[in-house]
């Protein structure tokens, strides 16, 4: 770990460790208007579900709701091209803005006893991304990628804004992307749109939902609950989505169903962004596989949260069915390799144990039960673990491991931003 995460790290832990005793679930509200009433706040943007055609989008262009300055409009439309600079600067819809996919779609975070890549995006990353693109409390945010690019960002864009308390019926995916709109005959652009900047922030959301996204802790007390049956595996579902179906993961989650994140959409032909498929198709699909409406709630994961993010977003976006993402996902999980063999007792020593001086095989907490948390045998797995959380937490069950829940609780209260990322990443490429 460099020195500058290390001392990030050790400012913010010891100013949230302060706070715990304050902060719970129900601290989230402190917004304003706009996303306060969302179905008031949306009039001619009203669509069935998130995802939208060309058609659509081309209509709210002719009305002049891209990028609109009235004052007076309800019914600002952005659009964000979420793909690599290059890409979008090629060619984009006329209006679009960039949200670069190389940099700004997921960060490096501090979560149990080491930092991840493929963590959401904290409130100061996410305002930085508001107010230049002029998005404010009467906008619909539309998201689509270049020509060509992967539909896994549009997905993780939207589970993004949704996570930091945007409104699904605020919130649109074209369809097959830009792709999609070329092939309904529009033109694309070079030209670069003139953009009025907004003071909107996170914090005037009504809502933060947090409960949208799982953190590693939360991951393993649901698997508890599931091997000790305190939760009933029919009414709470956990997806590993990696895929692909031709040879699906033999190692995994323990309770999952392993499925192939692709087959929630259809292809667009060779080249060419897919799309997600119809609610009808979605629905017999999810179905195949026991996931109904009247699931309690189904968690998804895949390599790094991307081919997940298309999952939650069939299910959240396009059917409105309860759904959550573990983004630490597989590459999370896997690097807290877990011991065997399983006891019924727990560990009366650290969970936590060296390996060498510069990084540390990490074990995940023995289970509370006779029953493995993971499906298959673990191999290898080492992550370079942060020397401060190794000291403070046993467990990464410990709620004070949540660091991310308790940075991103802070930043929509009022406090501090969570630290700067580290690096970014995470459009197709990583998964």
């Amino acid at each position: 770990m460099s020195k500058e995460v290390l001392k990030r790290s050790r400012a913010i832990y010891f100013a949230m460790l302060g706070m715990v005793a304050v902060l719970s679930l129900t601290m989230w509200g402190c917004g304003t208007s706009g996303y306060d009433d969302p179905q008031a706040a949306v009039t001619t943007t009203k669509t069935a579900n998130a995802s939208i055609d060309a058609v659509t989008l081309q209509k709210w262009i002719t009305e002049g709701k891209v990028n609109s300055t009235d004052p007076s409009s309800r019914d600002k439309v952005v659009i964000l091209s979420v793909s690599p600079a290059t890409n979008y600067n090629a060619a984009h819809i006329p209006g679009a803005q960039l949200m670069n996919s190389a940099t700004e779609l997921t960060m490096t975070r501090m979560e149990g006893v080491a930092p991840i890549g493929t963590m959401v995006l904290d409130g100061g990353t996410m305002d930085t991304i508001i107010k230049r693109s002029g998005i404010d409390s009467n906008t619909t945010v539309v998201f689509t990628v270049a020509k060509g690019q992967s539909y896994m960002n549009t997905a993780r864009a939207y589970f993004t804004f949704r996570y930091w308390g945007f409104p699904k019926e605020r919130l649109k995916v074209l369809n097959g992307g830009d792709d999609a709109w070329e092939t309904a005959g529009y033109t694309l652009t070079t030209d670069a749109p003139s953009v009025t900047g907004s003071t909107f922030s996170v914090r005037n959301n009504s809502t933060f939902h947090a409960d949208l996204r799982y953190s590693i802790g939360e991951m393993i007390n649901l698997v508890d609950q599931l091997n000790l049956g305190t939760k009933s595996t029919a009414q709470y579902k956990v997806m590993d989505v990696r895929g692909p179906a031709s040879a699906l993961p033999t190692v995994y989650i323990a309770n999952a169903i392993v499925d192939d994140f692709a087959r929630f959409t259809d292809s667009a032909g060779t080249g060419k962004t897919a799309t997600f498929a119809s609610p009808t198709d979605l629905q017999t699909r999810f179905g195949e596989k026991g996931v109904t409406a009247s699931v309690t709630q189904t968690t998804v994961y895949c390599a790094s949260g991307m081919r997940a993010a298309v999952v939650f977003f069939a299910l959240d976006g396009v059917l409105g069915w309860p759904v959550n993402m573990y983004d630490g996902s597989w590459n999370q999980w896997a690097a807290y390799r877990y011991v065997a063999p399983p006891v019924t007792v727990p560990p009366t020593s650290p969970s936590y144990l060296p390996s060498s001086t510069s990084s540390w095989s990490v074990a995940i907490n023995t289970p509370t039960t006779s029953l493995p948390r993971t499906t298959g045998t673990l191999s290898g797995g080492s992550i370079v673990v942060d020397p401060l959380s190794h000291a403070l937490f046993s467990s990464v069950t410990d709620s004070r491991a949540n660091q991310i829940f308790l940075e991103d609780t802070l930043y929509f209260n009022g406090g501090t931003s969570a630290a700067p990322p580290v690096s970014g990443g995470g459009d197709s490429s990583d998964c």
